[in-house]
């Protein structure tokens, strides 16, 4: 019983260490700015995947700092910070489209680069579906423009693009 009990009196202090990484991070952008952070993180790729993990998971504090992350100039982090947000927009949509701007929403609504085209055509169509059905999402503007993007990639990217079968020429 005495072990359960302290137990139990743990599980503050791990649940507070479990969101330390982004505590730090966040504590890391008010002090070097959204630059300075993805400059480090730039070279912290375990940090780096462990925010965007934290991201896809729906980590409402992890969301936060993403979206604001995901506004710096260094492409390569903030391409890293977009696919997070994509992955996170597919579970926890209007968490991530309520923190974004009516033009970010069309880079996040977005099929992530390491779906495969099959992934990209079912995902597409359920997250286009799971806007739909939602009355309160799909009468917000981010609402309907995600739906739009999803709908636009869908029918006019790779996953679109059908190869129609040659003609048979007559002997």
């Amino acid at each position: 019983m005495r072990a359960l009990l302290v137990g139990l009196a743990m599980l503050p202090a791990v649940a507070l260490s479990s969101n330390e990484p982004v505590a730090t991070l966040e504590q890391r952008l008010r002090t070097d700015g959204v630059e300075g952070v993805n400059t480090w993180l730039g070279g912290q790729s375990a940090a780096l995947a462990d925010l965007n993990q934290r991201t896809a998971d729906c980590d409402t504090q992890a969301i936060g700092l993403t979206v604001k992350l995901s506004r710096g100039k260094n492409s390569k982090v903030t391409e890293a910070h977009r696919e997070g947000l994509r992955i996170a927009v597919g579970t926890c949509t209007e968490n991530v489209l309520s923190l974004l701007s009516l033009n970010e929403v069309p880079k996040i609504c977005a099929a992530a680069s390491s779906w495969t085209m099959t992934q990209t055509a079912r995902e597409l169509r359920r997250r286009i579906r799971s806007i739909e059905t939602d009355q309160a999402l799909r009468s917000t503007e981010r609402g309907k423009a995600c739906g739009a993007a999803y709908l636009y990639e869908l029918e006019n990217t790779r996953v679109g693009i059908r190869v129609d079968q040659p003609k048979r020429r007559p002997h």
